[in-house]
């Protein structure tokens, strides 16, 4: 009897062994189980998203939600009146209202508030004649552009060609120059650049200036002038104006001009050279006397 007690106990305990064990192993199992069955949901999400994404569908979902809320916000801009109805320009003289509105890319009725200032100022900066530009977008439907324009200066010969400039030495436009014939022409690589200074300078003597066509620039050094009779002034690196006022004196008092001259020669300081033409110069020697 004893014997089968013991054999009872230790199945019992055996058994009650195995069910701890087993009941350990339990958590164990389902937690494989579960990751098991999230990593079947993520790779059939993943496998429907692909599908989905390769028929398209998402793509069209999202441009036809997009369009509708572009159309609603549209009309909400328009019902509250943000559209551009107006745009008011001062300062401009050379420009013209299409090349302004052109360079603002801006239309009527469009969205006041898609509208950028300063994209549309930088624009009307890349305009020939605009030198400043502001623009300001007033609400609900008014832009006011206020500009700046250049002044026009001087045509610069360069390569055969004349082009338009500021006193900046900036090109303003090549195009149309006929109505600036009458402004002075500046020859030289450098020319732009130093033709405000010269310009100043002789036109502080304005009898003398009006005679100027054209002036060369020598290097970096000086200027040769070349006045409408067709006579080439020499003027020197230095003291160019105090040679200057020397020519309005002799032109004044002494009708140089009327002389057969070709060039007058202002390099020298204490003294002033002139160049008969040929034809004078022919006669000159020949008769042996200046006539």
């Amino acid at each position: 009897m004893r014997a089968l007690i013991n054999r009872l106990t230790t199945n019992q305990t055996k058994s009650g062994g195995n069910r701890r064990r087993a009941g350990r192993a339990s958590p164990r199992r389902r937690q494989i189980g579960a990751w098991a069955m999230i990593g079947a949901v993520a790779i059939g999400s993943a496998i429907g998203a692909w599908k989905l994404r390769e028929s398209g569908l998402i793509e069209r979902t999202y441009v036809t939600l997009a369009g509708e809320l572009s159309d609603w916000s549209r009309n909400r801009i328009v019902a509250a009146g943000l559209v551009v109805r107006h745009v008011f320009v001062t300062g401009r003289g050379e420009t013209t209202k299409a090349q302004v509105l052109a360079a603002m890319k801006v239309e009527s009725g469009q969205s006041i508030l898609n509208f950028d200032p300063g994209e549309a100022r930088r624009r009307l900066l890349a305009l020939g004649w605009v030198k400043t530009a502001r623009v300001e977008r007033r609400l609900p439907d008014t832009i006011v552009v206020r500009l700046e324009e250049r002044k026009a200066l001087a045509l610069w010969q360069h390569k055969g060609r004349h082009v338009l400039i500021d006193r900046s030495g900036g090109t303003i436009t090549r195009h149309n120059l006929g109505r600036f014939a009458h402004l002075p022409v500046v020859v030289g690589q450098q020319a732009p650049l130093a033709a405000a200074a010269l310009i100043d300078m002789l036109s502080r003597k304005p009898a003398l200036f009006a005679q100027v066509r054209a002036a060369v620039r020598i290097g970096r050094r000086r200027w040769d002038v070349r006045l409408k009779n067709g006579i080439k002034v020499y003027l020197p690196e230095r003291d160019a104006f105090a040679a200057w006022v020397r020519l309005a004196e002799l032109a004044a008092e002494n009708r140089i001009f009327e002389r057969d001259v070709a060039a007058i020669d202002l390099r020298l300081p204490d003294r002033l050279v002139l160049r008969l033409t040929p034809a004078a110069a022919a006669k000159k020697n020949k008769n042996g006397k200046d006539t």
